[in-house]
């Protein structure tokens, strides 16, 4: 069938309507109660479906490489039974409710995750609750989980990703169990159940933990049944780690040579300002101008223009309790030192070429969007909530920081760019078969 085209359609560019302006973001009711065993709950209510999201965060604090092993095994058995219930008990329970929960560990918390029908908060909680005090981590559990975490190990320690942030780290500050996501498989397969479990009675505490609960209840209700599910946790008292901005010992870009590596991984830091800084806000959009997003310079330069990396971005990252920029390049062997290139082109001009009003707006409205994707439902909200906790800062801070995005100006950035952005600022990696750089190529 032919469809006919009015005359006054034909050919005619759709004119799009214009982008109002953001409607400020309202927050939510909530409680942020610090309970007598030194645990923070904030329960927020977001009442969008019947439902109810739980985020838990233990700070870990790993003094060697084989510690970062045992807490990996604590996370992994920590749901696997307690002196009153097995493992299969509180799976049934959990799946009667129609609820479900997890644990996890990263090289600085211990996570538990859980969701479920907000009538099936209470069951969440008391299992949660009897897991954290009680939980046996029994011989036989410890193994299975011990034989998984290595199989994993040995297969996540292949990827380059990995080996190209553990080689940062190394070269820039030396060893570091503290920042140890992924365990080596030599302290994983020595661990024992007894380290386990004393490991449990030592990192497994409420102080300075965060409680995360959200969805569909009463903020002051859900703290009241979070107090009692949780009254017999508690820890006895120590004094709270200073916080730790880890020394740069070595500067330069380091050539990490793997022979016959088909792809190099570029990866340079510099340290930044923390999150409450007042220019913070400045920073976040000249560094969305760099490299941050799709339309950014760097995207636009090194992979769109050029076809020089595969991926390539500016992100922050947090290196302990020191926020960093960090530029990462994955690329084809012989594109390295193009990118490298590139990338040192694209840092000068951002104080030589400060980013333009437009360039300023773009990002703003990208920030503004993510920031609204990251509390369109009540799981966005509770990771957005919780992740905003574990890196100290309140829970408004998102409506906060949206407030002080919307009053920075094009110089504030363009100050922000010319401070923040200077290649000799950098310093880094490439791993990858580098035989073919020189000291020319990488030097910034």
């Amino acid at each position: 069938m032919t469809r006919t085209v009015p005359p006054s359609s034909a050919g005619a560019i759709p004119v799009l309507p214009a982008v109002g302006p953001v409607p400020p973001l309202v927050l939510p009711p909530m409680a942020d109660v610090r309970l007598p065993n030194g645990l923070r709950v904030v329960a927020v209510r977001h009442a969008s479906i019947p439902m109810a999201e739980l985020r838990l965060a233990v700070p870990l604090d790993a003094e060697s490489f084989r510690t970062s092993a045992v807490h990996e095994l604590v996370a992994a058995t920590l749901l696997h039974g307690t002196p009153q219930r097995e493992r299969e008990a509180i799976t049934n329970e959990l799946a009667t409710a129609g609820a479900v929960l997890s644990a996890s560990r990263t090289s600085r918390w211990l996570g538990v995750s859980g969701s479920g029908p907000a009538a099936a908060l209470p069951t969440l909680l008391g299992v949660l609750g009897e897991c954290l005090v009680e939980a046996r981590h029994e011989d036989a559990a410890v193994r299975a989980a011990r034989e998984r975490a290595v199989r994993q190990a040995a297969t996540t320690r292949r990827q380059p990703h990995l080996l190209a942030s553990e080689a940062l780290l190394d070269h820039l500050y030396g060893p570091m169990p503290r920042m140890n996501d992924v365990p080596y498989e030599a302290d994983l397969a020595a661990v024992t159940a007894e380290e386990v479990r004393a490991a449990h009675r030592v990192v497994v505490r409420p102080d300075r933990a965060v409680l995360v609960l959200v969805g569909d209840l009463d903020p002051e209700r859900a703290v009241g049944r979070a107090a009692q599910a949780l009254r017999g946790w508690s820890a006895a008292e120590d004094t709270p780690p200073a916080p730790c901005a880890p020394v740069i010992r070595r500067s330069g870009i380091a050539r990490i040579h793997r022979p016959g590596a088909a792809q190099s991984q570029i990866r340079l830091v510099r340290p930044a300002i923390d999150r409450n800084h007042p220019e913070f806000a400045a920073l976040t959009l000249a560094n969305i101008v760099f490299g941050g997003y799709f339309s950014s310079r760097l995207v636009a330069d090194v992979r769109e223009r050029h076809g020089l990396a595969y991926r390539c971005e500016s992100v922050f990252r947090d290196h302990l309790d020191q926020l960093v920029i960090a530029l990462e390049a994955d690329t084809a062997t012989e594109s390295a030192a193009g990118t490298l290139l590139r990338i040192r082109h694209q840092l000068r001009s951002m104080a030589e070429q400060p980013p333009s009003g437009a360039e300023v707006e773009a990002a703003r409205r990208y920030v503004t969007g993510m920031t609204a994707l990251a509390t369109s439902s009540q799981q966005a909200w509770a990771s957005s909530l919780l992740l905003s906790l574990t890196l100290g800062q309140e829970p408004d801070r998102v409506a906060r920081f949206l407030d002080e995005l919307a009053t920075v100006s094009a110089a504030d950035v363009a100050a922000a760019a010319g401070r923040w952005y200077d290649p000799t600022d950098y310093h880094g990696v490439v791993l990858g078969d580098t035989a073919h750089l020189t000291e020319t190529d990488i030097a910034l």
